[in-house]
């Protein structure tokens, strides 16, 4: 199927992508037990999200998002429409052979889409008693996100705490919709933890640190409203893009010790999650 091939072309654009992309040097990257000595996203993980995206005051949802670059493609339609959407965003920690990771030196995580579970986009977090750092989704509109800071916190976490990073990317990544550029793009982060709240969740009530941070360039600046609790991990992101538009995402479901099918398994079955 086309959704399931990427060209050589978009292939090579993307690691190139990567290259760029992947800084952050304060993120503390471990060389071994990569998987084993994470703190929050243990391998077994399942984050359910549900999201919108809010553009002028009316909130959306995707029915199309997929692929990367000149290549993505995406439709949003309202909310409440009554039409076949993307509902939720899903986090999977699966266990990798290291040596097809993703990321090197990356617990390997996994977004999958529901409704249509056609595609597995796999890209790295960083999970352990330093920090805890984490890619979010990028096929689609969620390239969008590239162009913000990521979800990203410094162990331990007290209030008052800040720190800084930085990340070049290049012009791939824009968009009408968020941002655009020519060559590469300086995203200067700043990070700071403003409070504790107790945050009203699908599976109860969740005791969070809230982190605000913006990613500053010589375009227009992003922002990213984190709310961290170290046993489930991020519940809600809520993040402002250069051009005004939001998009929220929020924990609607978290489960531990799954065992997952295999990738066939999962493109004959749509079903991730072992009986």
């Amino acid at each position: 199927m086309r959704s399931h091939k990427i060209s050589l072309f978009y292939f090579c654009l993307f690691l190139m992508q990567c290259s760029i992309a992947q800084q952050y040097d304060s993120v503390v990257i471990e060389t071994d037990s990569i998987d084993s000595n994470n703190q929050t996203y243990k391998l077994g993980t399942v984050v359910v999200f549900d999201y919108e995206i809010l553009e002028d005051g009316t909130s959306y949802k995707l029915s199309k998002n997929e692929n990367m670059f000149e290549n993505r493609e995406f439709e949003l339609v309202p909310y409440s429409a009554e039409t076949q959407k993307i509902n939720k965003i899903h986090l999977i920690v699966r266990p990798v052979d290291p040596a097809k990771r993703s990321n090197e030196n990356q617990t390997q995580i996994s977004y999958l889409q529901e409704p249509y579970f056609e595609t597995v986009n796999s890209t790295g977090a960083v999970d352990n008693d330093k920090n805890l750092w984490i890619h979010p989704p990028r096929n689609g509109f969620f390239n969008a996100l590239e162009t913000a800071p990521f979800p990203f916190i410094k162990r331990p976490l007290t209030i008052g705490a800040s720190w800084q990073d930085e990340m070049l990317i290049g012009e791939g990544w824009e968009g009408e919709k968020w941002g655009k550029w020519e060559g590469k793009l300086l995203l200067q982060y700043e990070y700071k933890v403003v409070g504790r709240e107790k945050m009203a969740t699908a599976i109860g009530e969740i005791e969070c640190m809230v982190i605000e941070s913006t990613a500053t360039t010589d375009r227009a600046n992003t922002h990213l409203k984190s709310y961290f609790s170290e046993t489930y991990g991020f519940i809600r992101l809520e993040y402002e893009l250069m051009t005004g538009i939001q998009i929220n995402f929020w924990m609607v479901d978290f489960k531990t010790d799954q065992k997952f099918n295999d990738i066939p398994t999962f493109f004959k079955t749509k079903e991730y999650l072992k009986n």
